[in-house]
């Protein structure tokens, strides 16, 4: 797919010429660029990595940008990523895409807004902040299900059992999309340098506004990484107290028939001359004194409040 770009995106026919040096924005399968452009050293090196794209780049060749974009899905951010690669000069900015997502994206684009510039790395900015446009209020989001996770830590409620799982799943997803960040930065950064002289002086300005736009993003997203961690130590904190007082509670019982212990071990030597083996009430006497010494060790530890849960 083809389009012109005059304020909006005009699709071009097929069979439709465009003129030499007028801005054109087109999509292709990696099949299809493959087939139209595979002799220059930077067709090979783009399809190159492509095939093993597994981050966001940008690479600043003799008279073009080509790079890959790896969007992670909001939705699952686990899951496998949506890849694309980008060819630029100075007319032309070429999506390499076989998932459908560049149209869908180009369509939305020009639906909601009027492009104020009619070069390809205007529209390549633009582009990159459709990208990352609801990122704020998607880490907003994500700060509030951290709170929420907290707040089932801190209440003491008793369905906790799938917090570590959640803990562990949440620094995953906010390290893709810190890295995520990371790598749009990077190439904005490499844009916004502009060693070969591909882009113009208002170009790079717009690039080191989307620069510090995303380190802010970035930053965010460390915000919440440390977050999670601090969620997890607390967690931590929350088992080992309570695993402490588990531990404290056993002791107190061991403590509190320590005595029974004692005294059975003491009577049951069954020497011949202790004299309360004989004795009519020693059986009575015996249990009555026990009881009154764990009443007054269960009231003795109370009042100390070492049987307070």
């Amino acid at each position: 797919m083809r389009y012109r770009l005059k304020k909006r995106l005009i699709p071009v026919g097929a069979d439709e010429t465009v003129p030499e040096g007028e801005p054109l924005v087109e999509i292709m399968s990696k099949e299809e660029y493959f087939k139209a452009y595979h002799t220059k050293y930077q067709d090979h090196l783009l399809m190159r990595n492509l095939e093993r794209a597994q981050y966001c780049r940008a690479e600043l060749l003799k008279d073009c940008v080509i790079g890959t974009l790896v969007i992670p899905v909001k939705k699952e951010l686990l899951a496998r990523p949506v890849v694309f690669g980008y060819y630029m000069d100075q007319t032309r900015l070429i999506f390499i895409d076989d998932s459908g997502k560049v149209e869908k994206n180009l369509h939305e684009m020009d639906r909601i807004q009027i492009f104020d510039k009619t070069c390809v790395s205007h529209m390549f900015f633009d582009f990159l902040e459709y990208l990352v446009k609801d990122e704020i209020e998607f880490l907003q989001k994500y700060e509030e299900k951290l709170a929420e996770m907290e707040d089932r830590i801190m209440s003491g409620r008793r369905d906790r059992s799938d917090v570590p799982a959640s803990i562990l799943r949440a620094r995953k997803e906010l390290a893709k999309i810190s890295s995520y960040y990371g790598q749009l930065l990077n190439i904005s950064q490499t844009l916004t340098e502009n060693y070969n002289g591909l882009l113009k002086d208002e170009d790079c300005a717009l690039f080191y506004l989307f620069s510090g736009r995303i380190a802010r993003l970035s930053e965010y997203g460390k915000e919440l990484r440390e977050y999670a961690l601090q969620i997890r130590e607390m967690y931590q904190v929350h088992i080992d107290m309570k695993q402490n007082h588990v531990l404290t509670f056993l002791t107190m019982v061991t403590v509190i028939f320590m005595p029974l212990t004692l005294i059975a071990g003491w009577y049951g030597m069954n020497f011949r001359n202790m004299p309360e083996l004989n004795w009519d009430y020693g059986y009575l006497v015996c249990v009555i004194a026990s009881v009154i010494i764990i009443l007054i060790e269960i009231w003795y530890f109370t009042k100390n409040g070492w049987l307070k849960r």
